[in-house]
């Protein structure tokens, strides 16, 4: 960036993308900014502007790379990659650390904290926006939640048994301890015996009884533009494999 491009940056104050700090902001500041950005969309952070774009300066004597790059690498868990650059406003020296979305999110303070980015604030990830980070990081994913209320009633076991022998697997014959055991080990059933949201909606009876949404829908409008008059709609429901079936017909025809 040049001067005149960081100018018009500090000129529009504040938002979730950027950030103005003073030289003597403490650490811990710092770590929870990083963090924040990191975890959301990235951002920059301006160090030696005061809350209203007003340039301050910061120190010429001292290693700010160093002490932010430190703070980067022990102050935040994991690790993350920033950049640093230095700029001059009459005479006045600002550091712009340049924060990127994180590969490995979520990322959290030494303290513990897991910090998003809304609007020029931070805040605590709510369990919410917490999961879903975990989600995008690959520790956990969506199609093996459990899904509240669902017991061994709700599944289609002529479809599970269709399925197993396909493996050779002579299902309906099994002890219930087999059954259960087999259906746990396919990630059919968790281990409280809910059905995942992939067993529910491939082997459930009656996915929409649980999934409300979870299905297709087809509009025909008297137009291309989605705001023309609607022709026809249907909504396909049922298991996701009936659903792909009717959705192809429906598209043939």
């Amino acid at each position: 960036m040049n001067n005149q491009e960081i100018e018009e940056i500090i000129k529009n104050g504040e938002n979730s993308a950027v950030e103005f700090k003073e030289a003597n902001v403490k650490p811990d500041v710092i770590a929870n900014e990083i963090t924040a950005f990191a975890n959301t969309f990235g951002g920059l952070l301006f160090l030696g502007v005061d809350d209203l774009g007003k340039i301050m300066g910061i120190k010429e004597n001292f290693n700010y790379e160093e002490w932010i790059m430190n703070i980067a690498r022990n102050n935040i868990i994991p690790a993350t990659n920033v950049l640093y650059s230095e700029y001059y406003f009459d005479k006045k020296k600002i550091a712009i650390i340049n924060i990127p979305k994180g590969n490995d999110r979520p990322y959290q303070t030494q303290k513990g904290k897991y910090l998003v980015r809304i609007g020029s604030t931070n805040r605590q990830a709510s369990q919410n926006e917490l999961m879903r980070l975990f989600q995008q990081a690959g520790f956990f994913h969506y199609d093996l939640n459990a899904v509240e209320r669902t017991t061994l009633k709700d599944i289609d076991f002529t479809k599970i048994d269709n399925y197993f022998n396909r493996y050779d697997i002579d299902f309906i014959n099994e002890t219930e301890n087999e059954k259960i055991r087999l259906l746990q080990n396919t990630d059919i059933l968790t281990p409280q015996k809910n059905l995942t949201v992939a067993g529910l909606l491939i082997f459930g009876i009656n996915p929409q009884r649980y999934l409300h949404n979870a299905s297709i829908s087809f509009a025909h409008f008297q137009g291309n533009e989605i705001s023309d008059k609607l022709i026809d709609k249907q909504i396909i429901t049922g298991d996701l494999p009936n659903q792909i079936n009717r959705s192809l017909a429906i598209i043939k025809n």
